[in-house]
């Protein structure tokens, strides 16, 4: 059997993922990579307080991608960062109005793009496709 390019493969879905959502939520002027994130802290926050560092360790994203994503989020009014009542030095992120009324519509574009990428497959291949690729992802973390 031929070795095959995992790797390359994972890179051109990724990219054309990424594409597709972001024509879809530009509309929004914001990102996928925004999207994505306005939704993590639109759920995680029922839970409780978000901090960079949970985006830095849910996105696998460094430090400073993270506070330069945050840093434009703060600055087209879709998030604010607040001094945490127990701690000072850490900041939790609050989604703003901007970003809670465009959240509905940003998540039923995403909703589309899922259910175009799903076109043709049955629900037993979507649910080996999300076994494999995270097993293969487990298989790169260190």
């Amino acid at each position: 059997m031929e070795e095959q390019d995992l790797g390359r493969y994972v890179h051109i879905l990724s990219r054309q993922i990424k594409k597709r959502i972001d024509e879809s939520v530009s509309i929004y002027d914001v990102t996928s990579v925004q999207c994505a994130i306005l939704g993590f802290i639109n759920r995680e926050s029922k839970k409780g307080d978000v901090f960079a560092k949970d985006i830095e360790s849910k996105f696998n994203m460094s430090r400073a991608t993270i506070a330069e994503i945050l840093s434009l989020m703060e600055k087209n009014n879709l998030i604010e960062r607040r001094a945490d009542t127990k701690d000072a030095r850490l900041k939790k992120i609050v989604l703003k109005k901007k970003a809670l009324d465009i959240q509905n519509s940003v998540n039923k574009e995403i909703r589309k793009v899922e259910k175009e990428m799903k076109k043709g497959l049955t629900e037993k291949e979507v649910e080996e496709f999300v076994y494999l690729i995270s097993k293969i992802s487990d298989n790169l973390k260190k």
